[in-house]
């Protein structure tokens, strides 16, 4: 955690502490990725919320204005998503869809989350496939919503004495917020689109200081007022408010694919799960799955040829083992593919695919 030290003693140093968006991209880095290349898709495209001005919408009650900005279609750009994803190294490699517009992503979404496979969809499912990806990753929109005021919070004591002794009451965070919009992401798996994990992710309460959720007036009206008492400017509390929401969002994003549960979401949503393990001869790959396998295939950027790869796939059938009513297999990588990144298929006796990529005897 990185914390941000204050000039100001004793009282104000416990709220001068603070985590910072890339102090918790980077412990998240130090984590092992998801075994998977996942390509995005869809986006935080603005869905209107139902009631209210929004956090990242035009205030409802917004007096008409001559030429108004029109609140953006995609208020957290596929950019950042995928920025924040490569930079807490969530999965072995992460790209997104082509289309800096969005058309082709809005397109897409709209497709996978319609009844029935369309043949532009399982075009586009197979393309994904033939580029080596394991998974697809689906933003599916922002659903915008209010900001609920919850007026002042139990630091205005701090706030008080701050402002009597050191003048700088308008810099604690004494009034606190909570934004209604969500962002919700699902991953699918690469046949038939099917959703393997899915989350919701809110913007949750926020607490902001005068000098966040006030205007000038405000800040001279401190002078002579305690900070907790002068009254919030709408303008500036939807500026803080959807700064943070939107960072929260993207960070709540990192961290929940990278989770426990969402790996263990992905165990169980796909027909069988692939991981590496250390064994005796080097690193191995385990295979555990609900049905047994007929198919595997190896692909790695420097080979292997079809003989190393036969090899490995006749090694890894040939070692099933039933465990209750699940099916395991186990089995050494061939040599020629340790030190690059390397994808693994299998495909099981009723026709089912999963697949994982690995960079084995590389980086972590």
């Amino acid at each position: 955690m990185k914390r941000c030290r204050s000039p100001v003693p004793g009282l104000l140093l416990a709220l001068a502490a603070c985590q910072t968006p890339a102090g918790e991209l980077g412990s998240l880095a130090d984590a092992p990725p998801l075994d998977c290349a996942v390509l995005v898709t869809g986006g935080a495209f603005l869905q209107p919320g139902a009631t209210g001005p929004g956090t990242f919408g035009a205030p409802a009650e917004a007096a008409p204005v001559e030429d108004p900005e029109p609140a953006p279609a995609e208020p957290i750009p596929m950019a950042d998503v995928l920025g924040v994803l490569g930079e807490a190294r969530v999965f072995r490699r992460v790209e997104a869809d082509a289309g800096a517009d969005g058309e082709r992503r809005r397109a897409v979404l709209a497709a996978l989350t319609a009844a029935g496979a369309s043949p532009a969809l399982t075009s586009y499912l197979q393309e994904a496939r033939d580029r080596g990806f394991d998974l697809l990753l689906v933003v599916e929109g922002l659903q915008d919503g209010p900001i609920e005021s919850q007026g002042v919070n139990g630091r205005w004591p701090v706030t008080l004495v701050a402002w009597i002794l050191l003048g700088l009451g308008v810099m604690i965070p004494d009034h606190s917020f909570e934004s209604r919009a969500t962002l919700r992401v699902t991953l699918r798996d690469l046949q038939t689109g099917r959703v393997l994990y899915e989350r919701l992710l809110v913007g949750g309460p926020i607490d902001l200081s005068l000098s966040e959720r006030g205007d000038w007036w405000g800040l001279v009206t401190s002078i002579l007022v305690p900070p907790f008492w002068v009254g919030d400017d709408p303008d500036s509390v939807r500026a803080a408010v959807r700064a943070v929401v939107e960072r929260r969002l993207l960070v709540s994003l990192a961290g929940d694919l990278k989770s426990e549960s969402a790996r263990q979401g992905l165990r169980r949503g796909s027909v069988a799960s692939l991981s590496l393990a250390a064994g005796p001869a080097g690193p191995e790959l385990v295979v555990e799955a609900a049905e047994s396998l007929s198919v595997v295939r190896l692909r790695a950027a420097a080979g292997p040829d079809d003989a190393i790869a036969a090899a490995f796939a006749s090694s890894l059938l040939g070692s099933m083992q039933r465990d209750g009513e699940r099916f395991r297999y186990r089995a050494a990588l061939p040599a020629a593919v340790l030190g690059q990144d390397l994808q693994v298929l299998v495909g099981t006796i009723r026709g089912g695919v999963a697949s994982g990529t690995f960079a084995p005897g590389g980086r972590r």
